[in-house]
């Protein structure tokens, strides 16, 4: 707060580089929060970044859309910040993003994550 504080007295702007696309598989995190998939997908194929190794949110869910929500707001509200960057945007909106296709295989669903994309629309 007070380094934000303090770059506003400058006159600067400060954006915040957030990211919901994806979080750390780490026990201790929100990874099966609950005991259940409660933020990720239970499918892997649908949960989970090949690239990173985070898992990926499921955007489906209203307990994700809310917490997500609820995370951009408390920045501009606690923070002042005054504006978030989004990050890995195309690995949200893709269902194929990083996904190696395996010869003669037909995709299991779109390519458009529809889900996220009403995300952003909220």
């Amino acid at each position: 707060m007070y380094f934000i504080d303090r770059c506003h007295q400058e006159g600067i702007g400060v954006l915040l580089d957030w990211t919901p696309a994806h979080f750390p598989r780490d026990s201790h995190g929100l990874s099966q929060f609950d005991g259940t998939h409660l933020f990720e997908h239970a499918d892997p194929r649908q949960g989970s970044h090949p690239d990173w190794g985070t898992l990926v949110y499921n955007y489906g869910r209203n307990e994700v859309r809310n917490y997500l929500i609820s995370n951009a707001l408390f920045w501009f509200d606690k923070y002042h910040i005054d504006g978030l960057r989004v990050d890995a945007v195309a690995s949200m909106l893709y269902l194929d993003y990083s996904v190696k296709p395996v010869m003669g295989s037909q995709p299991l669903w779109g390519r458009e994550n529809l889900e996220a994309v009403d995300f952003f629309k909220l």
